[in-house]
């Protein structure tokens, strides 16, 4: 074995793992030379690293050779202190590269967006490095021979951080810039211009890798990353493979010294339940460092033994029905377990049995991050059953034996679904549009609610006291399988009928809930809702809004023919009551209206104005003075003449502008494919004295709020306890409307009327109600159990 490699999981090393990206077959090779690039990452990171990856694969010049050298675990640091477990490691690159040419470095929080040899190209002149500030060392192109007597190995073991960014940021012409689009930060990003996006608040990276030490909550760029993971999920693409393993799990497997004898391995009684139930004829059986024996195997299953050590790609084994890991995924490489979790599940036609052993309580190779490394790879190979058996070591873990199951059928067949409507139209939109998307028959039950339903959930708990019996639609048996529900209101009732079903009903809940998440499901959590996300709360970027077909055909046949004389291009103002914290005030109209007359008078174009019943008369006669004289049509919700008007508006004017009150009706003007502009409305605290000053620091309690870059701030303990309460049903932050229109900006769906700004991208189309509804199909055909 290797001397560089430590015989102790997860195996320090002296030098970090090289993964060459050669030329691409039938390309001619570049003259160039190597673009080199040394990442900074930790086991823990291993879904960003993949993304990372993936993103120069995507962007990289297909003549050229790059080779990514994976700082992680390196032996000589004491990471005591750091904030990451790579912190100081940039700044012994330069002897890590032998002292000579270039090399780039990147956190793994990162995914380029462009080739990144366009960066190792660049004219360095007499720079030591470049970076978007001198102490910015997120990204930087290095000159090695320049920068080594300041940064090597003894230099980043011994000095702090601070000292090893100060002393060559003071050295005259040492530093030199570089276009800040290589380290965009969060909301810097804009489509087209951003070359690097670094995801610098760790409670909202979009992979969440530290669940016990962060409360993640969502970020407006996550969709960004997902979309990357969807596309290397896709392609089947992982850094390493059986026909490529790591360096470390070659050095392992050709090692002289042997593993420890372990016993032949036991199939728990559960075990042999799951292999009996799935109907397991075949199981293969398989370890690394040794074949494993089984004992007393289930009578009339054949058992074959491989180790994949010396066989990664399993090329003598049989097909099987089912595969039993045992000393196996806490024996490889942690950069390996990636794909070996993949074999697995592609060699097993029925059901995937895994044995671990715990070196934690938290974090790190816990149970915990053990059932997430399995559920990861089950959700890209549906199919199989699967179950995890996970005991203590006891020199590094003190918990008990812990076990997960998660049962699957490859169809559900026609779930009986309940679709819970309170008579709130922005809840009851919202559940029968999921329901609908769904694709299976589907109920209405219609709940009226007496006094009660002002109680708190947690004192109704699940039953029926806040529902007037009488006048709701029945609720008996047979009970549904699936209810949908959204709005704190209809919680109560949702949790009765469960309990009423023996707990078969699955419970999926659209919004706040306003009680414990473990008692749902699913959680679907919008922008606003501030919701922290867990394993069984999905975000999305906008309320699951939808335009019935029906509906909009109707509203066009209404008016029509009633706009047609108007002159085009058409822009449709929709306006809300001032809800949500924001008022409705004449200044501000006066202030729409006169912009919005300047563009009609430029374009000849008219104006559509929609009302809510309650939007205040005063501010509405300051938006008619400064309009007078422009074709315009006005219709107040509710009224005689509104038949539709609303959605006929949104869906035959040319531009949009909504009031920052109305949120689904931005989420429908988005969906309708209009170009939408949001009318920025003053908060209730903007009269107050000081209110504003105040309000910023109430969210830095809570672990909101954003820097003067607009980044946001990094969680702190307060912010976390904060999220600990919501999720027990005992805290509930105030919405935010803010954070939807965040979102929607941040996907190029929504400009800020008057707003000069650079667009931050390209429209990206709402996708929400579809990947909510394949999550529910998911849940539907999965039983998860910790048993």
């Amino acid at each position: 074995m290797d001397s560089s490699t430590a015989r102790s999981w997860p195996y320090f090393r002296e030098q970090p793992e090289c993964v060459v990206l050669p030329p691409r077959p039938g390309v001619t090779p570049s003259p160039k030379p190597p673009v080199r690039i040394f990442l900074g990452t930790e086991p823990a990171q291993y879904r960003a690293e993949r993304i990372f990856f993936w993103s120069i694969e995507r962007h990289r010049d297909p003549a050229r050779t790059y080779e990514i050298y994976r700082m992680s675990d390196l032996a000589g640091f004491d990471r005591k202190g750091w904030r990451t477990g790579f912190t100081k490691y940039r700044f012994a690159i330069p002897e890590l590269a032998g002292g000579t040419g270039r090399a780039i470095y990147n956190d793994v929080d990162q995914i380029y967006l462009a080739d990144p040899a366009e960066l190792f190209d660049l004219e360095m002149g007499e720079h030591g490095y470049l970076a978007i500030s001198p102490e910015e060392t997120s990204v930087m192109l290095i000159d090695c021979a320049k920068m080594l007597p300041l940064w090597n190995r003894t230099t980043a073991a011994r000095e702090g951080k601070h000292a090893l960014i100060k002393k060559p940021a003071a050295v005259p012409g040492l530093w030199g810039p570089c276009d800040p689009h290589w380290n965009a930060r969060d909301q810097e990003y804009v489509e087209g211009r951003t070359k690097c996006l670094h995801y610098t608040a760790l409670h909202q990276q979009p992979w969440e890798p530290f669940p016990d030490d962060y409360s993640y909550h969502p970020n407006p760029l996550a969709y960004i990353w997902h979309d990357l993971e969807r596309e290397a999920d896709a392609a089947g693409y992982q850094i390493f493979g059986p026909d490529r393993p790591s360096p470390t799990f070659t050095e392992l497997a050709f090692a002289n010294e042997p593993w420890p004898e372990s016993p032949p391995a036991r199939l728990s009684e559960a075990a042999r339940r799951l292999l009996a139930d799935t109907g397991a004829k075949r199981l293969l059986v398989l370890g690394f460092g040794h074949a494993p024996e089984l004992a007393d195997p289930p009578e009339g299953l054949a058992v074959e033994s491989r180790d994949l050590a010396r066989d990664p790609g399993l090329a003598a084994a049989s097909p099987a029905d089912a595969v039993l890991a045992v000393d196996l995924l806490d024996r490889v490489p942690p950069a390996d377990i990636a794909w070996v979790l993949d074999t697995l599940f592609a060699r097993a036609e029925r059901t995937v049995l895994a044995t671990v052993r715990a070196r934690a309580d938290r974090g790190l190779a816990s149970p915990e991050w053990w059932r997430r490394r399995i559920a990861e790879a089950a959700a890209r190979r549906p199919g199989p059953s699967w179950r995890l058996e996970v005991a203590p070591d006891p020199r590094f873990a003190s918990d008990g034996p812990r076990a997960f199951t998660c049962r699957r059928t490859a169809d559900p067949g026609q779930p009986r679904v309940w679709a819970l409507v309170t008579g709130d139209p922005v809840h009851d939109r919202q559940v029968e549009e999921l329901a609908r998307a769904l694709g299976w028959p589907w109920e209405s039950r219609r709940l009226v609610l007496n006094a009660r339903r002002r109680l708190p959930n947690l004192v109704l708990g699940a039953s029926l006291a806040s529902v007037d019996l009488a006048a709701s639609d029945p609720l008996g048996p047979p009970w549904p399988d699936l209810v949908v529900a959204s709005g704190r209101k209809s919680v109560p009732a949702a949790l009765w009928i469960r309990r009423a079903s023996g707990g078969r009903t699955r419970l999926v809940q659209i919004g706040r809930p306003r009680a414990p998440f473990e008692l749902f499901d699913l959680i679907v959590a919008t922008p606003q809702a501030r919701l922290p996300l867990r394993d069984n709360v999905l975000p999305v970027a906008a309320p699951l809004a939808g335009l019935d077909p029906a509906e909009v055909e109707a509203a066009h046949a209404a008016w029509s023919a009633r706009l047609a004389a108007l002159p085009r291009p058409w822009t449709a103002l929709l306006l809300g009551p001032g809800r949500a914290g924001y008022r409705v005030t004449p200044d501000v109209l006066a202030r729409a209206g006169a912009r919005l007359a300047a563009e009609l008078r430029a374009s000849g174009g008219a104006l559509l104005l929609h009302l809510d019943r309650k939007t205040p008369e005063a501010a509405v006669a300051a938006l008619r003075e400064a309009l007078a004289g422009l074709p315009l049509v006005e219709v107040r919700a509710d009224e005689a003449g509104d038949e539709g008007a609303r959605v006929a508006f949104l869906t035959l004017a040319d531009r949009v502008v909504v009031s920052a009150d109305e949120l689904v009706t931005l989420a429908e003007a988005c969906l309708a494919g209009k170009p939408t502009e949001l009318l920025d409305l003053p908060r209730w605290y903007d009269r107050v004295p000081l209110g504003r000053p105040l309000v910023r620091f109430a969210r830095l309690l809570v672990g909101g709020g954003t820097t003067y870059r607009g980044t946001p701030h990094q969680q702190h303990l307060l912010g976390r306890f904060v999220d600990h309460l919501a999720t027990r049903g005992l805290l509930n932050l105030p919405p935010d409307p803010v954070e939807l229109h965040r979102a929607l900006v941040a996907r190029g769906l929504v400009r800020r009327l008057g707003g000069t700004e650079e667009p931050m991208a390209r429209p990206k189309p709402l996708d929400d109600l579809s990947r909510v509804a394949e999550r529910v199909r998911r849940l539907m055909s999965e039983q998860p159990s910790a048993a």
